[in-house]
């Protein structure tokens, strides 16, 4: 139980401290989320005794029912769930990690996330501020919120999240199995990571972030052996089109040119919408936050490419991941990516 508490304590803190980042204009927007900010210490207190419990107990249920509950969206016993897919995820990051127990020993609730709040400049695509708010927000209060912020001369937007690496990680319940297996690897990853130079180094923003959130996706992606997620197979359009939208936002910015830019990602929200994609608003700071995942169209940096030539140089993942766990900066990544090219 202490153990458990000591790996809250510490993730709530670190969370604290990514949030309170630009203390002086938290402080303003804090006022215009009153009473929508999700309260994680809350929530952690509620969950973690539970959870506590929960690693001595096994779960009945084989993958194949499993796949059938989530198919008929019949979940009558959600712990059971959790239970099993606590079990199958640890299973599987041990295999391919060669440990005989996880630190910090894997823990899941199966549960819509909260929604984030991101904020960006106007003038360039930068994320500045990430605050979870409540997942029950309505859609008039949602509006109201980004309104007021976006009358500072920012770019905000309320997204819904399919993970969050709380302790125990919250991961939405979808049908997908994959995309279960899949985000819980990539949440306990950053679990593990704190207790480590690059995990720490998160919380310098810029590059750190997308180091780790790409690395994260790269594990996710070993975990369940490159098995595409159902959304993953359907974004033959979707990827490039967002792809394109964001080099040409890009290119508009560099120029000064903010209303237009503004005016253009509008237009293609308009264009997906009719393609029939649920797209309710495409601004700065939507990519701001989609650009810290390197296998996300919306990114233009190159550390998936980065990560992935080097991971080939190293004879397993867990090789790879040891040596790259103890990085906390840019210039220390790519002086590993130079030493393992000379020798290999």
């Amino acid at each position: 139980m202490k153990k458990f508490l000591k790996i809250s304590t510490f993730i709530i803190s670190i969370f604290f401290l990514l949030f309170m980042k630009d203390a002086e204009r938290i402080s303003e927007i804090d006022k215009i989320i009153s009473g929508q900010k999700f309260n994680l210490l809350t929530w952690e207190l509620k969950k973690l005794p539970k959870k506590t419990i929960d690693i001595f107990v096994s779960s009945e249920l084989t993958e194949l029912e499993v796949k059938e509950i989530l198919q008929k969206e019949n979940i009558s016993n959600k712990n059971e769930l959790e239970l099993f897919f606590q079990e199958e995820v640890t299973e599987l990051i041990k295999e391919e990690l060669g440990k005989e127990f996880l630190f910090p020993p894997l823990a899941v609730s199966l549960e819509k996330p909260p929604k984030v709040l991101i904020v960006s400049p106007r003038d360039r695509i930068s994320q500045k501020i990430a605050i979870l708010i409540n997942n029950d927000i309505s859609m008039k209060e949602i509006e109201l919120i980004e309104n007021t912020i976006d009358s500072l001369n920012l770019s905000s937007i309320i997204l819904d999240t399919g993970g969050f690496a709380a302790y125990p990680s919250i991961v939405n319940i979808k049908k997908d199995y994959n995309f279960l297996i899949s985000t819980i690897s990539h949440e306990w990853l950053h679990h593990y990571l704190f207790f480590f130079p690059l995990g720490r180094s998160y919380f310098k923003g810029g590059d750190m972030i997308f180091i780790n959130e790409t690395l994260a996706d790269l594990f996710a992606i070993q975990i369940t052996n490159n098995k595409k997620t159902e959304e993953s197979i359907s974004d033959k359009f979707f990827k490039p089109f967002m792809k394109e939208t964001r080099e040409k936002v890009d290119k508009l910015l560099i120029n000064n040119e903010v209303e237009m830019a503004e005016k253009y990602m509008n237009q293609r929200v308009l264009e997906l919408n009719e393609k029939g994609y649920k797209v309710r608003k495409i601004n700065q700071a939507y990519f701001a936050f989609y650009g810290n995942y390197g296998t996300s169209p919306s990114s233009t940096h190159n550390y998936h490419k980065k990560l992935s030539d080097l991971l080939i140089t190293y004879d397993s993942f867990a090789e790879f991941l040891n040596e790259i766990k103890m990085i906390d900066d840019v210039n220390k990544f790519e002086s590993l990516i130079n030493l393992r090219t000379l020798n290999n």
